[in-house]
């Protein structure tokens, strides 16, 4: 049931640079966390990771079933879903140096954590992401492709609260250097990108070389 270690480890780079790469989602918490201190920004955090679990569970009962009725249409899916990786880490190389804005609004933390599951839940981009991210490292073979989907689900969203967790709580001090660093940030960006865009050439590619080897 549970994947060799090479594509854990592989999964947890993947999803490490795709969380820290400058985002929406990293920046509200970061501003959370610069505007009313590290709880604030540790609520946001737990409450945007909170909603990435409803898009795993859909995303893996969703895919398990078109894996069951239609192995053609799951390998099509899994080969759109690399390029669509490589396109969000181009997105990522390409935008802007970190910049954060000034937020003088103070919401109590419950509302901030009904908000932030709110802002992950109703994103279609995030479904989007799990549809196109999961299929890239679970055994099309294994009798335990639903149970494959939701642990790795569940890795990416632990991985998530680990990186945004600790963003907000040591924003005041991160986001601080990296903003008075101005464009030079803009190194941050580039690097996960790149390195985004290789992992999602990666996958498909190994798997090429695996048919042709075996031809």
């Amino acid at each position: 049931m549970i994947p060799d270690v090479p594509t854990i480890v592989l999964f947890l780079s993947t999803a490490f640079l795709l969380t820290i790469a400058p985002g929406p989602d990293i920046v509200y918490v970061a501003m959370r966390g610069l505007a009313q201190g590290w709880r604030a920004g540790l609520i946001a955090a737990l409450g945007l990771a909170t909603g990435i679990f409803v898009h795993i569970l859909l995303a893996a009962f969703g895919l398990s079933a078109i894996l069951a009725s239609s192995p053609i249409l799951f390998a099509t899916i899994k080969y759109a879903g690399a390029a669509y990786i490589i396109y969000v880490g181009w997105q990522i190389a390409r935008s802007g140096p970190v910049s954060l804005g000034t937020d003088t609004d103070h919401p109590p933390l419950n509302r901030i954590f009904r908000q932030t599951i709110l802002m992950n839940i109703l994103n279609p981009k995030v479904a989007l992401f799990f549809l196109a991210f999961l299929p890239q490292f679970v055994e099309t073979t294994s009798a335990f492709a639903t149970e494959q989907f939701v642990f790795f689900g569940v890795l990416f969203q632990l991985m998530a609260l680990f990186v945004m967790g600790s963003v907000g709580i040591f924003s005041g001090v991160v986001f601080s250097k990296i903003s008075s660093a101005g464009t030079r940030s803009g190194w941050l960006t580039k690097g996960a990108g790149s390195a985004v865009m290789m992992l999602g050439a990666f996958i498909p590619a190994k798997e090429l070389w695996e048919w042709f080897s075996e031809a």
